[in-house]
């Protein structure tokens, strides 16, 4: 017996040490583990995809990884404003001939990088989608179709769905995006019913002066939209208009009134929205613009924004929404600014 004794407290022992070090291991593997996929866009992807992971991070709820196209670097000059002078002008001509002069030796390098570049996504709960460049190899393509309709789940910020015009499944999977006036339909919100109305007569996608403006909440039910307020500010961002696509089996969550005095289009545009595809989940929002040289990251650090981001990240990995609404949301004259590792949410 008193061997007994001594094995049964040497188990006990032994179980409770486990125990002691168990917790953090065990509490990580239960956070859901999140894919963000960046590289080449026209607008500014690692401090965008730096807000974006530090607002992911600040909740204490994911696991956060990163894959990033190959040859990120190559992009045409930017872009010359009109009150140019001769100086600028020349060096911009310089810098065009030199892009144009490589274009073919980048375009056989790209090849022969993206042809090694295989995210698995299969590894993760959802991807973050922050990439607006050349088009995915067809068996990444296909992977990616896969994951989403066997019950994965993505997010798309901002420019992200301007890209692949050409791949259909893409185009199904995100309902809308940014695309020329003879793609698909275009899809508004009555301001009377605020239901969604479909059409295909409101000209090509685009965007007015980037200003602070108001969101209102459509589905107020929906899972990642529940108790956030039917009205807030967003940051000063781009809004965009008549965003085109299938807009099949899509529910748009929130909208907001694109104002002819900033250069909008006078109609209730969507802001965000879900798509089902398959067993899968892909929610789209249009906010989260930062241009290359911007100064500042307003609208990625808008509380309004990491709430919906966050949020919907949590709800297409898991299919429900336990993260907090903080304190410091907005309301709906002004709105609030806080970078994502400042930002207190509710425990």
């Amino acid at each position: 017996m008193h061997m007994l004794y001594k094995n049964l407290f040497i188990l006990t022992t032994t179980l409770l040490l486990i125990t002691s070090l168990a917790p953090q291991s065990v509490k990580a593997q239960n956070k859901p583990r999140i894919l963000v996929v960046d590289g080449r866009n026209n607008h500014d992807w690692k401090m965008t995809s730096e807000a974006l992971i530090a607002t992911l991070k600040a909740t204490g709820r994911f696991e956060v990884d990163v894959s990033t196209t190959p040859n990120s670097e190559h992009k045409r000059p930017d872009g010359l404003g009109p009150d140019a002078d001769k100086a600028a002008q020349a060096e911009y001509k310089r810098q065009e001939m030199e892009y144009r002069a490589k274009q073919k030796e980048y375009d056989k390098e790209v090849a022969a990088e993206f042809a090694k570049w295989k995210p698995d996504f299969s590894k993760y709960a959802a991807v973050v989608l922050n990439y607006n460049g050349p088009t995915w190899p067809e068996e990444v393509g296909k992977s990616f179709e896969t994951y989403i309709k066997a019950g994965g789940g993505a997010v798309l910020i901002h420019a992200s769905n301007n890209a692949f015009r050409n791949w259909d499944e893409y185009n199904e999977m995100i309902g809308l995006g940014w695309r020329g006036a003879d793609f698909g339909s275009c899809v508004k919100i009555d301001p009377e019913t605020g239901k969604a109305v479909h059409g295909s007569g409101c000209g090509s996608s685009g965007h007015g002066s980037k200003h602070p403006f108001k969101i209102t909440v459509r589905a107020p039910d929906h899972p990642v939209m529940k108790g956030i307020p039917k009205e807030w500010m967003h940051a000063r961002d781009e809004l965009y208009h008549h965003m085109r696509g299938p807009a099949k089996n899509m529910t748009v969550l929130s909208s907001a009134f694109s104002d002819p005095a900033q250069r909008g289009s006078g109609e209730n545009e969507p802001m965000t929205w879900e798509v089902k595809y398959g067993a899968g989940s892909v929610i789209v929002t249009s906010m989260g613009h930062r241009w290359r040289n911007d100064k500042d990251a307003t609208a990625l650090h808008c509380v309004g924004f990491q709430t919906i981001f966050a949020r919907s990240t949590e709800w297409v990995a898991t299919r429900k929404v336990t993260l907090p609404i903080p304190e410091s949301f907005p309301g709906a004259e002004t709105p609030v600014i806080i970078e994502p590792s400042k930002l207190e949410w509710k425990k």
